[in-house]
């Protein structure tokens, strides 16, 4: 500590002394000078080339004129596409230069195929006397797909049911046991039920004291008028029903006060009641029982599934469902992706349902060779049943229904120049529904956006010692030089004023 002490005699101090602060003023204020003359320097420069820029950018193009009908139907169609694309250079067609175009198809294969599944199932039904059950009219049980069944109409079928003819059996009913009757499940097979009323206690609460075994004297005393009496008669009768319905309530297993229900004993005098004893009364049930609604006594009803017949007639269906699965292909080479192809109508070429085996080597009208083999190589192909091991052939689904649809596309390849730049465009779809695709094209502010870019590029390129010497006016600026600053161990010794 003492070494330490004699290194750095002078006591710590947060505030620094006024030679620390004019260096700190010093260094601010050449970083500043040197700063503000570099930026000065760079935005003159810009603003001095901008001018150039955009006499360059404001180059005056030439309309160019058509030399044949396709020609002027290019140059029409590619104004069109710039007018609807606000990215697009503005008459584009008209100021371009064709280099060269060319005319191509591509052809859209869709293939559509309904694939269905067939299953055997087992339904039970009623027995009602009538059915074919004669051996005569028996018939072997055959495989699924072995039946003729009605034909299906359209690629999108909603699921079909057909009931198997010769197949009926009559069998008794697991159900009832063959018997046509089983326990009544209303009173589980006892023929009665706990009364509803008196819930098996033969007493019921009286309505008229409601359990309490009292009511108000009677004893006449001053006489009311009538309208008097009228009111109290009509608001003990309201209070009577919402008591009734509390009550109701009450029974269900909710413990809830009856608001309305106010006892007589806090009025004045009481007597007995005269309907109950004790508040309760007698249930009209007796016994606490009640005989049962469904089965009246009976102790057994009619099996549902039977209908009382004690059997059953067992038949076979077969469940087929459907699934429409689609293929679509692009035949021939084109640049134009398939997600632009896909929105185009074309041309319809050939469309039918596939009824019978194709011939690659007979192809339809207006249809290219090579385009109907591929073709009739896909539909052989979708046509294949899948074979998976372990799984039953007649459980895996089979095609019942294609259809082909040939679509050609025609498509325009052109070449062209604007600005001294080289673009490809492609005109594609059938006439009238024209679309376009190209993967660069002219952009409508290319110009702008290059002199915005080229000024970005001056303002953020380092300025050289002699630019930063020299001002704009002619003159030379001398930067003031102050020697660096370096303290030692005597500089701290000696007193700061000097």
């Amino acid at each position: 500590m003492g070494e330490e002490w004699e290194q750095d005699p002078q006591p710590a101090s947060d505030q620094p002394n006024q030679d620390e602060i004019e260096k700190r003023l010093e260094d601010i204020k050449r970083k500043v000078t040197k700063g503000a003359s570099e930026a000065q320097t760079r935005i003159m420069r810009a603003f001095n080339k901008a001018g150039d820029y955009w006499q360059n950018a404001q180059t005056t193009l030439t309309p160019r004129q058509p030399n044949n009908v396709e020609e002027q139907r290019i140059r029409q169609l590619t104004d069109t596409w710039s007018v609807e694309n606000w990215r697009v250079a503005r008459d584009l067609g008209t100021y371009m230069d064709t280099v060269s175009w060319s005319t191509d198809e591509v052809w859209e294969l869709t293939l559509e195929t309904r694939w269905e599944t067939r299953a055997m199932e087992l339904v039970t039904e009623a027995y009602t006397g009538a059915t074919n059950t004669a051996p005569s009219m028996r018939r072997p049980l055959l495989p699924v797909w072995d039946y003729a069944l009605p034909a299906v109409t359209g690629l999108k079928a909603q699921q079909t049911r057909t009931r198997v003819e010769g197949l009926d059996e009559i069998v008794s009913c697991t159900v009832c046991n063959g018997t046509g009757h089983v326990l009544c499940s209303h009173c589980n097979g006892r023929g009665w039920i706990v009364c509803p009323d008196c819930k098996g206690r033969t007493k019921k609460r009286c309505s008229t004291c409601r359990g309490r075994g009292y009511v108000a004297d009677w004893t006449p005393g001053e006489k009311k008028p009538f309208f008097k009496r009228k009111a109290d008669d009509m608001a003990s009768a309201i209070g009577n029903k919402v008591s009734d319905v509390f009550d109701g309530i009450r029974e269900q297993g909710v413990p809830i006060p009856n608001p309305v229900d106010v006892d007589p004993a806090n009025k004045g005098a009481t007597i007995p009641c005269p309907e109950c004893v004790n508040g309760e009364i007698d249930c009209s049930c007796a016994t606490g029982k009640r005989v049962c609604t469904n089965c009246e006594g009976a102790r057994s009803a009619l099996c549902s599934s039977c209908t009382g017949t004690g059997k059953l007639v067992r038949h076979r269906e077969i469940t087929r469902r459907f699934e429409l699965r689609t293929q679509t292909r692009f035949l021939g080479e084109c640049p134009i992706p398939p997600s632009h192809l896909v929105k185009a109508n074309g041309d319809l070429a050939y469309s039918a349902e596939v009824n019978e085996s194709l011939h690659s080597e007979a192809p339809p009208e207006r249809v290219p060779i090579d385009v109907w083999r591929n073709t009739v190589e896909l539909v052989q192909a979708e046509s294949q049943v899948p074979e998976k091991l372990g799984t039953d052939p007649q459980a895996r689904p089979r095609p019942s229904l294609q259809v082909v649809e040939l679509v050609r596309i025609p498509y325009t390849n052109v070449q062209y120049r604007y600005a001294e730049q080289d673009y490809v465009l492609y005109i594609f779809d059938s006439e009238g529904n024209e679309k376009f695709y190209t993967d660069r094209y002219p952009a409508r502010w290319d110009r702008v956006e290059r002199l915005f870019k080229a000024i970005s590029t001056d303002l953020l390129t380092p300025v050289a010692p002699s630019e930063t010497q020299k001002n704009p006016s002619g003159s030379y600026r001398v930067p003031v030089e102050v020697p660096p600053y370096s303290i030692s161990e005597e500089d701290e010794d000696q007193p700061s004023g000097k």
